[in-house]
């Protein structure tokens, strides 16, 4: 498969998680729908679905904070400037990996032309971004990991790939769960996935799970970096 990596920068993220309402809380970083859903916006392809698969790599400490913001009403007068604590993301920074077959060539054109049909945001309007493109691969090798042993990377991986967790000192793993995996058109979505990540972007080791997996998770190499595609 074909592959393209590209760089997101912003001030200010937000990407929410579905289920919290009174506050508006954040994933602690770029989900996987939300790097389709801009690959559809630079493309100009509404309702954008597609079977490519991207890895995300951390290449800014996570920060969050909240903040209370005074939010414009859904509806007109009753519930104008409605006080609302929200979650932000400062200063973040991902390197995406995308790859597949669909859209790969003409995503890397549009990203060496720097050009969008639709402005791309971080998870909200005022946390606008623009995609930087740092290399295109016309083919993208999987790992070999049939001898499971250790595998490093610096990119976020999926908690169901790891059998076996390589714990550094010093380092600070998390978990992030209930990601959105699969958009399936109409603003329907299919299945989640939890994420292992270390806060600061720094290598993660792990040896791969032998079970069989419901999820298409793949390990793949651009050039040198090893990354973790869901």
């Amino acid at each position: 498969m074909k592959g393209v990596v590209f760089d997101l920068v912003g001030t200010l993220a937000h990407f929410r998680k579905p289920d919290t309402t009174a506050t508006q809380m954040t994933y602690p970083f770029i989900t996987p729908t939300a790097v389709k859903g801009m690959v559809g916006a630079i493309l100009g392809k509404e309702d954008f679905v597609t079977h490519d698969i991207v890895g995300i790599r951390l290449m800014n400490p996570v920060q969050i904070v909240s903040q209370q913001m005074s939010m414009l009403g859904k509806d007109t007068g009753s519930s104008f400037n409605r006080p609302t604590t929200i979650e932000l993301l400062i200063n973040p920074h991902y390197r995406i990996y995308y790859a597949g077959e669909e859209n790969v060539d003409e995503l890397s054109t549009y990203l060496q032309k720097e050009y969008s049909v639709y402005p791309t945001f971080l998870g909200v309007a005022y946390a606008v971004t623009k995609p930087k493109l740092i290399s295109v691969w016309n083919q993208v090798a999987l790992a070999v990991n049939e001898a499971y042993g250790y595998i490093e990377t610096k990119a976020v991986v999926p908690s169901a790939l790891v059998g076996e967790l390589k714990v550094t000192r010093g380092q600070h793993y998390c978990r992030a769960g209930g990601f959105m995996y699969c958009y399936k058109g109409a603003r329907t979505f299919e299945k989640s996935i939890d994420f292992i990540y270390e806060w600061a972007g720094n290598m993660i080791a792990f040896k791969p799970a032998k079970k069989k997996l419901s999820l298409n998770l793949q390990i793949a190499k651009f050039g040198e970096d090893v990354v973790c595609l869901y």
